[in-house]
C-alpha cells in the first residue's frame, strides 16, 4: 500500500484562496479548503493509487469530519495517525507501525516539526512557502508531479494512458 499523509493548512488551502473567501464572505468548510487543491491531491490520489491518512491538528477539532466528508465527495476516503502529545512525527510512525503493509509513503506538509526524524525528512514534499506562519501557496501541480514520481503510478491505468 502507497500512503499519502496530508496536512490541511497550507496544502488543501492558500494565501490567495484565503483573501479570495474573505472578499466573498463564504462559509462552511468550503471556507477553509479550496476545492482545487482537493482536486490536485485527487490527481495524486488516481495516478498512485495512494491512501490518504491526515496528519493534520485539525484531527483534534469537529473540522476532521467535514474534512473527510468533503474529501469523500471526490472520491478520497481519509484516515488519520493517533494522537501522541502533538508529536506528528511520532503519530506518523505509530501509523506506519499499526499498519505494516505500507510499501511507500510521502509526507504533505508545508512545516518541518522537531519529531521529524531522518527517514521522515526523506519522505517529506515540503508544500508552500508559508512556513507555518501563512497558508504560502498551497498544493501545486509540480508537487502532484513530484508525489507521482516518488511513490509511482498505480497498476490500473486509464484508457487515455493505455492509448499513449
Amino acid at each position: 500500500m502507497k500512503v499519502i499523509f496530508l496536512d490541511i493548512d497550507g496544502v488543501l488551502n492558500s494565501d490567495e484562496y484565503m483573501n479570495k473567501v474573505k472578499k466573498l464572505h463564504l462559509q462552511g468548510i468550503e471556507s477553509e479548503v479550496d476545492i482545487n487543491k482537493i482536486k490536485l491531491l485527487k490527481e495524486a490520489v488516481d495516478k498512485t493509487k495512494a491512501k490518504v491518512v491526515l496528519i493534520s491538528s485539525w484531527r483534534y477539532t469537529r473540522k476532521a469530519q467535514f474534512v473527510k466528508d468533503l474529501l469523500a465527495n471526490y472520491g478520497i476516503h481519509a484516515d488519520s495517525t493517533p494522537f501522541i502529545n502533538h508529536k506528528r512525527g511520532l503519530e506518523i510512525k505509530k501509523w506506519l507501525l499499526d499498519n505494516p503493509d505500507v510499501d511507500d509513503y510521502v509526507i504533505l506538509d508545508d512545516e518541518i516539526f522537531d519529531s521529524y526524524d531522518g527517514e521522515l525528512m526523506s519522505k517529506l514534499i515540503k508544500i508552500s512557502n508559508g512556513n507555518g506562519h501563512t497558508f504560502g501557496a498551497g498544493l501545486l501541480p509540480k508537487d502532484v508531479d513530484k508525489i507521482i514520481k516518488r511513490l509511482g503510478r498505480g497498476l490500473e491505468v486509464t484508457k487515455e494512458e493505455f492509448e499513449r
